[in-house]
C-alpha cells in the first residue's frame, strides 16, 4: 500500500513507562486511511531499523566473535525499544582496539548539504543533518557477556546523552511530558534513563561490578 500524498502527519512517540502514543494531525484522525498510513509508517520504520543495524555491523571494526555477538544483540534491543527511532539520524560505529584502557567516543556531525555532496545527491537526508558516532572499545571482559554488553550499552547511552544533537534526537520522539523531564536531567541521569529505557540495567550493573572489583570473579 502506498501512502497518499497529503499534508498530514502521523507518528508514534514515547510516553511514560515505556508506553507509546500516536501523534497525528486533526486531518489524519478524520481520514479513512488512518490505519493504513500508520501501518505504512511502522513498516518503513522496521526497514530503517534493520538497515541501520546492518550498516553499523558491516562498517564497524570488530576483531572478536564475543564482542560482535554482543553488538548485534545490543543494537537489536536498542532499535526495537520505544526509543529506537531516535537513532535514525545517527550511524553508530564500533572499533575494537586491543588495549586495556577506557573507551572514548567521537561524534562527527554532518549537515544535510554536506551529505548530499558526499553522496552525489542520490539520497535524501534529514534537514537537521546526520551524526556519525564512533565508540572505540578499548576495554573488554573476556568470558563475561553481561559485563561486555553493559559496558557497550553504557557508552552508546553516554554518547547520545552528552551532546546537544543526541539530546535533540531523543526529545524528538518523546511526549511533551517526558521531554520536559529529560531536559532537566544532567548527563549522568540522562545516561541512566536511556539505559533503563533500553532495558540494560542488569548488564550495566554487571559491568560496573566487574570494573570496580575485577578480582571478584563469578
Amino acid at each position: 500500500m502506498e501512502r497518499k500524498e497529503c499534508f498530514g502527519s502521523i507518528q508514534e512517540v514515547v510516553s511514560g513507562d515505556d508506553m507509546t502514543m500516536i501523534q497525528a494531525t486533526f486531518g489524519c484522525r478524520e481520514c479513512l486511511q488512518f490505519r493504513e498510513c500508520l501501518q505504512f509508517a511502522k513498516d518503513q520504520e522496521e526497514l530503517r531499523k534493520q538497515n541501520m543495524i546492518a550498516k553499523s555491523i558491516d562498517l564497524s571494526e570488530i576483531h572478536s566473535n564475543e564482542i560482535g555477538a554482543c553488538l548485534l544483540e545490543i543494537l537489536s534491543r536498542i532499535y526495537n525499544s520505544p526509543l529506537g527511532s531516535a537513532l535514525f539520524n545517527t550511524l553508530l560505529l564500533f572499533y575494537e582496539v586491543p588495549r586495556d584502557a577506557l573507551s572514548f567516543i567521537l561524534s562527527i556531525p554532518f549537515s544535510a548539504s554536506t551529505l548530499k555532496v558526499i553522496n552525489g545527491g542520490e539520497e535524501e537526508f534529514p534537514e537537521d543533518g546526520f551524526t556519525l558516532r564512533i565508540v572505540v572499545i578499548q576495554r573488554q571482559f573476556p568470558g563475561l557477556r553481561k559485563a561486555n554488553m553493559g559496558f557497550i550499552a553504557h557508552e552508546v547511552a553516554r554518547a547520545l546523552a552528552s551532546d546537544q544533537s543526541g539530546m535533540k534526537q531523543i526529545l524528538d520522539v518523546l511526549s511533551d511530558a517526558e521531554a520536559a523531564k529529560f531536559q532537566k536531567m544532567d548527563v549522568r541521569l540522562r545516561t541512566n534513563w536511556l539505559i533503563k529505557k533500553w532495558g540494560f540495567q542488569d548488564e550495566v550493573e554487571a559491568f560496573q561490578k566487574e570494573a570496580e572489583h575485577p578480582e571478584e570473579k563469578k
